[in-house]
Order: C-alpha cells, then sequence, then structure tokens
C-alpha cells in the first residue's frame, strides 16, 4: 500500500505501471487514462457494519480522492475469510471479516495505491460521522499473485 499527494504519483513509475500518464489525466481530467480501466465513483461514507472487505489477484486499486475523505482498512488476506466472487467476473473476491489492520484515512487530492493480495474495506466514517467522497478508482492490470 502507498499512500500519498496524487502530485507525486509519477514518482512510482516503477512500482505503478502507467503512473505519469494517470497523474497527467487527473491533474488534467482527460479521458484518457494510459490504457486503464477508471470508475468514478461518488458516495456517502458508511458506518462499519455495511463494509466488507474485497482483495484482487491481479489489478492495483488506484484511488484518487477527488473531494471528501474516507476510512480505508487495510489488512493482508489471510487474516480474513474468503467469501464470493466479485459480481460479472471482475478480478478477485470479497472477503469476510471485522474492519483490522491499518486503518487509513484518504483526504482530497491524496491517492492510494493498495496491491494484489491486500484486503481492503473502502468508504468508512472519518470522524465517526458520514460524509461525500468523489474519486476515480483506476484498475491498473499487473502480474496475479500466486
Amino acid at each position: 500500500m502507498i499512500l500519498d499527494d496524487i502530485s507525486r504519483l509519477a514518482l512510482y513509475h516503477d512500482l505503478i505501471p502507467g503512473a505519469p500518464a494517470i497523474q497527467g489525466a487527473y491533474l488534467g481530467d482527460r479521458s484518457e487514462r494510459a490504457g486503464c480501466e477508471v470508475r468514478k465513483k461518488s458516495y456517502e461514507t458508511k458506518e462499519d457494519a455495511r463494509r466488507r472487505f474485497e482483495v484482487h489477484d491481479a489489478t492495483i486499486d488506484l484511488m484518487i480522492c477527488r473531494s471528501g475523505a474516507e476510512v480505508i482498512h487495510i489488512t493482508p488476506q489471510k487474516d480474513l475469510v474468503p467469501a464470493e466472487p466479485l459480481p460479472g467476473g471482475a478480478d478477485g473476491r470479497k472477503m469476510d471479516g471485522a474492519p483490522c489492520g491499518s486503518a487509513v484515512v484518504l483526504r482530497e487530492g491524496q491517492f492510494i495505491a493498495i496491491f494484489p493480495g491486500e484486503a481492503h474495506m473502502v468508504g468508512g466514517w472519518v470522524n465517526g460521522a458520514p460524509g461525500p467522497l468523489d474519486k476515480w478508482v483506476v484498475k491498473v492490470p499487473v502480474a496475479p499473485v500466486h
């Protein structure tokens, strides 16, 4: 996991394929994002009882916070119970378990890169209260973890 300011994303080009192009796309809000799938997400953060972990095998989840903030829990997948595959044949699966591991806060202007095998639970309340969040989730393909 890497948490940093979006202005520094290109520095991680050896770890995150296409990082400079993704940073340029974000800063310029261009539609081309280095050939990666980009999902624009806007939602209210949730209480812990309404959140679940997921993990991926062959994609980095690169989340870029455009506005708002959220708590993200990250833990090794071995600490959780495997559950159902992600819908539509997407890379990865849901994992069952209560919030555990490291809790980080993703804030406006920051990115977090969550690598294959790192289970993550997104959308948590910051300061014990719900709030709006607007972010990009860039799905960066990498070699599968075995």
